[in-house]
């Protein structure tokens, strides 16, 4: 299935209208292999203004497209949600991984759910970062 099939199927999935801003977001969190700084995506989309950005970016946030995977005062990175996500919530069973080397994160599956719970809270989403050196860097 080639990328433009993908992107419409997920849009329709979402009930999002197809836009050329919303297309070429998808396009670049599809083409690159990590989480994407916020920075890069202002660069590469600079066609586009940054109002329509902004409001592109929490489209997708909020119908489970997209998920910040680290942000920090430097910075905020996204990518892609699985299957999982929808408008609702956010169910992702994975770290985000930032390299200290390369600088990049990446969302990293794991074998084990990881449960946490607090006496007396009710928890909604937990977000693990961890860092140290990737394995290209290595």
């Amino acid at each position: 299935m080639n990328q433009e099939t993908k992107i419409n199927q997920l849009l329709k999935k979402r009930k999002l209208k197809k836009t050329d801003a919303r297309v070429e977001l998808l396009e670049l969190l599809m083409n690159y292999q990590t989480a994407i700084p916020f920075s890069i995506i202002q660069k590469e989309l600079s066609s586009t203004d940054r109002i329509t950005l902004y409001r592109t970016l929490k489209t997708l946030l909020n119908k489970g497209v997209i998920h910040k995977a680290l942000y920090n005062e430097k910075d905020t990175y996204y990518a892609l949600c699985g299957n999982s996500c929808s408008n609702i919530s956010h169910a992702h069973n994975h770290i985000h991984f930032k390299c200290n080397k390369c600088m990049q994160v990446s969302c990293q599956d794991l074998e084990k759910e990881i449960y946490v719970s607090i006496e007396g809270f009710k928890i909604d989403q937990i977000n693990i970062t961890a860092s140290g050196i990737c394995q290209q860097c290595i």
